[in-house]
């Protein structure tokens, strides 16, 4: 994982923290987890992480990146969005 992949990690790993119950501790030992499937977050809160995400690394989701399967673990989206600052 590049240095800017881990950046990227530990910005959704906080924000996890500060939105949801699950402990920081957690989050960052489960990253390669389905946050969705966990019940981490609900439909309303994916939609402030994805506007969070944009607002904070100034980018842009297409429709077809929501449906990736890497799009519902941290890990993956932290190499989305690397992958869309580089």
């Amino acid at each position: 994982m590049s240095s800017q992949t881990l950046d990227e990690r530990e910005w959704l790993i906080e924000w996890f923290s500060l939105h949801t119950t699950v402990p920081k501790q957690e989050v960052a030992n489960n990253t390669d987890l389905n946050y969705l499937q966990e019940g981490w977050i609900d439909s309303m809160q994916f939609i402030g992480m994805i506007s969070s995400i944009e607002d904070e690394f100034d980018i842009e989701f297409s429709n077809d990146e929501f449906q990736d399967r890497t799009f519902a673990t941290i890990d993956g989206l932290a190499q989305l969005i690397a992958g869309k600052l580089a």
